[in-house]
């Protein structure tokens, strides 16, 4: 039987080309940190989910159409800009429906609701 020498295998410290290097990732690590992340919906939402979904991404039609700040979105609608930030990022999970349709009424007050 032939002794194969066990050599431990070379890992590059250096990123492969076209990723950002070390430094760049700790600085992007730290700007984001405290930043809340946009949820996704699961693979088979149910209706509830979908619902609040589809009501938080005209909040942010508004925002993009009106060229408005999160700040200026919050005061238009009489709550915190967390609350915005949460309905932004999709974090719908606190809000009911009736909450989401309450403030979009605030700022757009003819919205009309089907259900199908």
């Amino acid at each position: 039987m032939k002794k194969v020498s066990k050599k431990p295998s070379k890992i590059s410290k250096a990123p492969p080309p076209g990723w950002p290097s070390e430094e760049v990732v700790k600085e992007f690590e730290k700007k984001t940190r405290k930043s809340l992340v946009t949820k996704l919906l699961p693979p088979n939402p149910g209706l509830v989910e979908y619902t609040k979904q589809t009501l938080c991404e005209h909040f942010i039609r508004y925002r993009r159409d009106e060229n408005i700040t999160q700040r200026e979105l919050a005061k238009r609608l009489d709550v915190t800009e967390n609350r915005v930030s949460e309905i932004l990022h999709y974090h719908h999970q606190t809000f009911t429906i009736d909450r989401l349709i309450e403030l979009l009424s605030r700022i757009k007050p003819d919205v009309r609701i089907k259900v199908a």
